[in-house]
């Protein structure tokens, strides 16, 4: 029998991070620095148990479903699994009472409650307890998961695309408790704000790079250089994203399938999820996508040709996450990314054309294809967005929002008809549970 080890202070930490369905909670009277954290080691149990919630072995919502959702939602994926909840998701027609859907908000902000509680803690204890730097790098990576998470929940339930919006998160920097549950929505821009404000504490504060599976600097440097892209706000991204692959902690590897084959010795990826080998047995450890099916439409047509397809998937298994190398890996970023995302930005700043095709032709000629010959600003993002596709396509919902933000989606998936099916609804649970929402507070065509 495989061995479990996760720590008792991660445990206790999942199962007071419940969001939804908040009415139910008990005060959380023994979540005290007295009785809880008392020194370095306690502190980095807590941070574990961050993790340990993305990776939770009872919910799949955060690693699998951050692939899963926005699958359907693109159609890059025809099929997620048995059910009305799942399907929903497929044809572009989730409600807010679907189960799935209080499942995959649920876990972000139990993640989000978790990297609370440690920043929370932690900051409670004494400088002396804590060798070296040990404090502020556990506080530092704290705050990338918060930024992280906030992050994921305003790209799938926020109007992400509109800096003039209403329609942002719940924003949450202290634990959850029975003073603080009931809380309003903050606009887009507020949202943005704080989570760039914690992406620059973990700039500040997190750790170097060291594995792959762990939050950094790097990792933060990357994240702020997505969110600066989603912001609109090119240049920044382009310079972050530049910043990161200069930077050279993070290199290509040689060719597209070594990526993966590597999983947690790779060269170029900067963060995702792992399991430990020993932590469950082999099968419940593999995410295999054991009810996922690629997309029959345009996916596969735009696949076709491409060196990488054989990599990716073979018509029913996604390849790229189910390597034998790698335990239930989500890939939420790497390198390759940072390259598109200046090609991008550079390309939305209507840059130079050689400038931008310099970063994009990096990862064209990795994949085997010619370098770029596109002559007009137009003809290079058509490039770039099918990059994003073949290069990542089911890594932490790339192609979904890739297709938002190029103005393909609707183009692609007949079944999205208006930006309101850009993002979800907030689910029954939190609106009818947090007294200071109503339905006036759901978001608009729910």
């Amino acid at each position: 029998m495989k061995k479990i080890i996760i720590p008792i202070l991660s445990i206790f930490l999942m199962a007071s991070c419940e969001l939804t369905d908040v009415l139910d909670q008990d005060p959380p009277n023994n979540l005290v620095p007295e009785n809880v954290v008392k020194n370095e080691n306690d502190a980095k149990a807590l941070l574990s148990g961050v993790y340990s919630t993305i990776i939770s072995f009872s919910s799949a919502h955060y690693y699998m479903y951050s692939e899963l959702v926005p699958a359907g939602l693109s159609g890059s994926m025809s099929y997620i699994g048995f059910g009305d909840g799942n399907s929903a998701f497929v044809t572009n027609s989730v409600l807010f009472d679907n189960s799935e859907l209080k499942s995959f908000w649920q876990i972000k902000y139990k993640v989000l409650d978790a990297a609370n509680n440690t920043i929370a803690l932690v900051e409670e204890l004494p400088d002396e307890e804590f060798s070296g730097n040990t404090k502020s790098e556990i506080i530092g990576e704290a705050h990338f998961l918060r930024a992280m998470s906030s992050f994921d929940l305003l790209r799938y339930f926020g109007e992400f695309y509109d800096l003039d919006s209403e329609y942002g998160i719940i924003i949450r920097t202290e634990p959850v408790n029975f003073v603080t549950r009931n809380k309003a929505r903050s606009s887009v821009a507020a949202t943005y704000e704080q989570i760039l404000s914690d992406l620059d504490y973990a700039i500040a504060n997190a750790p170097d790079f060291s594995v792959n599976h762990r939050a950094s600097k790097t990792a933060a440097k990357a994240l702020k250089a997505r969110v600066l892209l989603f912001m609109g706000n090119y240049s920044g991204a382009a310079s972050m994203a530049n910043e990161v692959i200069e930077s050279q902690v993070r290199q290509l590897e040689p060719d597209f399938p070594t990526v993966f084959n590597n999983g947690l010795n790779s060269s170029e990826i900067i963060l995702l999820t792992h399991r430990s080998p020993d932590s469950d047995t082999e099968d419940n450890n593999r995410k295999r996508f054991y009810s996922g099916k690629t997309g029959n439409s345009w996916y596969p047509e735009m696949m076709d040709g491409d060196p990488r397809q054989e990599f990716t998937y073979d018509g029913l298994k996604i390849l790229k996450v189910n390597n034998e190398e790698t335990f239930r890996p989500t890939y939420f970023l790497r390198l390759a990314q940072m390259y598109l995302i200046e090609a991008e930005a550079l390309a939305f700043e209507n840059a130079a054309l050689e400038d931008i095709q310099e970063p994009l032709n990096a990862i064209r000629l990795r994949a085997g294809l010619a370098p770029s010959e596109a002559t007009t600003i137009e003809a290079v993002k058509e490039e770039i967005f099918q990059e994003y596709v073949k290069e990542l396509a089911f890594e932490n919902g790339t192609e979904w929002f890739a297709a938002i933000r190029f103005n393909k989606i609707m183009e692609l998936k007949p079944e999205v008809t208006n930006k309101n099916q850009f993002i979800l609804p907030i689910p029954e649970d939190e609106i009818f549970g947090n007294s200071e929402l109503n339905l006036s507070d759901q978001n608009p065509g729910y």
